[in-house]
């Protein structure tokens, strides 16, 4: 019996196909040590190697060619560089997946506790401090377009997934704010909030919801202070096809 094996038994020793093995032929990168009378492929133990090699810096994304470029010319020290970089690449890769993961967690969060459509709705929750940096400030009267967003596009947030800020006080500007950690400029402090969830078709709809929302809070003696604050939720819109979801929120006076 012969001492090396066949490219059937090698693929099921490596977990591959052998498919992917005469792939790697005819790229180059791995050869039989021999052929034998019957036309099969014979691989011994530097061919299991070599093949160990190769699946393991495929694993790391290299290229077939870059591979063979690898296994054949580079020093030790380029090998090790390349190693460096793919540990640079991975944990990128590792904190995007982490960064989708907390956005998925965020919006499955959201869509649990929120009220259903048309549902008119209160609460008043204790929320932790939120630091916002200022995007841009528009006039209060008017609604946000499009040329806007291109206006101020080297500060624009990842509008799929973010929570867009409206701060409205006594002035004719809304300051449009996103959050972002040690931003100070507005605080939203730790204490508790008046908080109403609005869905609506078209913006010049928030208005008169806003209105509700003051009258409500004075209808109740509720003291408040600072901005009215309006969050802008448009991932959560994808439960509500063609309306756009809100917050509206107000700090109480304890």
């Amino acid at each position: 019996m012969s001492d090396e094996i066949t490219i059937s038994e090698l693929a099921k020793l490596m977990k591959v196909s052998v498919h992917q093995i005469r792939y790697f032929e005819e790229k180059g990168v791995l050869n039989p040590t021999y052929i034998a009378e019957n036309q099969y492929r014979m691989y011994g133990v530097d061919e299991i190697y070599r093949l160990s090699h190769i699946l393991l810096l495929r694993k790391m994304g290299l290229s077939v060619s870059m591979i063979k470029e690898c296994l054949s010319n580079l020093t030790s020290d380029q090998i090790t560089s390349l190693f460096q970089q793919a540990l640079a690449d991975t944990e990128a890769a590792i904190t995007q997946l982490q960064q989708t993961k907390h956005l998925i967690g965020k919006l499955l969060h959201e869509k649990k506790h929120i009220p259903i459509e048309d549902q008119v709705t209160y609460y008043i929750d204790t929320r932790e401090e939120i630091h916002l940096s200022l995007w841009f400030h528009m006039e209060a009267q008017k609604y946000l377009q499009a040329r806007q967003l291109i206006q101020h596009k080297e500060n624009i947030p990842n509008l799929f997934e973010a929570d867009i800020h409206y701060a409205y006080d006594e002035t004719d500007t809304v300051g449009i704010y996103i959050q972002k950690e040690g931003a100070n400029d507005l605080v939203l402090p730790r204490g508790k909030y008046l908080s109403r969830h609005v869905y609506v078709q078209i913006e010049a709809e928030l208005k008169e919801h806003i209105n509700e929302f003051y009258a409500y809070a004075e209808h109740q003696g509720y003291p408040y202070h600072g901005p009215l604050i309006m969050v802008e939720k448009s991932y959560l819109s994808l439960f509500t096809p063609e309306k756009l979801h809100y917050e509206l929120l107000l700090q109480m006076i304890e």
